[in-house]
């Protein structure tokens, strides 16, 4: 017992140590906002799709595609939207409020918290992750604009959901598995002075990607919001997470899969809800506070799964 609960925090805690450290260089002037959104846009545009290219490239592509583990991600991913539309509707005051606390309760920060998580437990990327990626990121996008849109006070919704549709097939992670899917396809040799150099992009990827995050948080919020923000980030860390394993149980995912699952369903919200969320007149005051809440349990909620998953022997 005692050694699954130290697997547990060894595989958690150092992704929020890591944020921390973050947090505490911004408080203590290493790094600035100019530094926070230079590595944002550096991990966004650079180290994350070579890492991501990298990864699929270096898979088979076609024993990758888990045609049925991408079907029930999405079905669980609506599901879950309606199962938060239903709370949100009874604890939220206002369609705007409405709005980010469904953003939040779905949207999780899979490719920066949740990689990380992943490899910490598995050892390696799981290599259907890159490739759920590429599905699920681009109808993250989507759902989010079509949800903010109803329920927000954003004029041209529908020329809103144009351009993020169009944005999709410009988005740089896309785009990068993409070219990733097509060099495993047509089995591209890579030379080992390419792999290596991807190697050291790749490996900047996760920390920088957390440090920022970390550097991101602003304690001091408002907390006129706190009770919806609290039930939407039960939602999120437990609720959900939770129904979506017991069903992926229920169907006969098992091992790995079933760790993608968790990942996928029980990281924190992802700091875009935030972003869209003002771009579309949205809460953004709740989007901010649901990012904080969920980011800050996440350390205590993922250890307990990860924890009982150890303990039952799926790792």
């Amino acid at each position: 017992m005692i050694n699954n609960l130290v697997f547990s925090m060894n595989t958690a805690l150092p992704i929020f140590l890591v944020m921390l450290a973050g947090f505490g260089l911004k408080k203590g002037r290493v790094i600035d906002d100019s530094f926070v959104k230079t590595a944002n846009v550096f991990v966004f545009y650079v180290a994350l799709p070579i890492k991501l290219f990298y990864d699929v490239s270096q898979t088979n592509f076609l024993e990758a595609f888990d045609g049925q583990l991408l079907s029930f991600l999405i079905v669980a991913t609506l599901v879950g939207i309606a199962i938060s539309w239903l709370v949100g509707m009874a604890t939220t005051k206002n369609a705007a409020q409405l709005g980010a606390f469904i953003h939040g309760c779905y949207r999780g920060n899979f490719i920066y918290i949740g990689f990380s998580l992943m490899e910490n437990i598995t050892g390696s990327l799981h290599p259907k992750v890159p490739i759920v990626a590429a599905v699920m990121v681009p109808l993250y996008n989507i759902l989010g604009v079509m949800i903010l849109s109803y329920t927000a006070t954003a004029p041209n919704a529908v020329d809103r959901i144009r351009k993020t549709v169009w944005s999709i097939f410009r988005n740089p992670m896309v785009l990068s598995i993409g070219a990733g899917i097509l060099a495993s396809l047509v089995s591209l040799p890579i030379p080992l002075f390419l792999a290596r150099t991807m190697g050291y992009f790749s490996a900047l990827t996760t920390p920088l990607a957390l440090i920022a995050i970390g550097a991101s948080f602003v304690l001091g919020n408002s907390m006129k919001s706190l009770r919806p923000s609290l039930t939407a980030s039960m939602l999120k860390l437990i609720i959900l997470p939770l129904i979506a394993v017991m069903a992926a149980i229920h169907w006969g995912f098992k091992g790995d899969d079933l760790i993608l699952v968790y990942v996928f369903f029980g990281v924190p919200t992802a700091t875009t809800s935030y972003i869209m969320t003002v771009a579309l007149k949205g809460d953004s005051e709740m989007a901010a506070n649901i990012i904080m809440i969920t980011t800050a349990l996440s350390v205590f909620t993922m250890t307990l799964f990860v924890f009982a998953f150890k303990t039952m022997g799926i790792i």
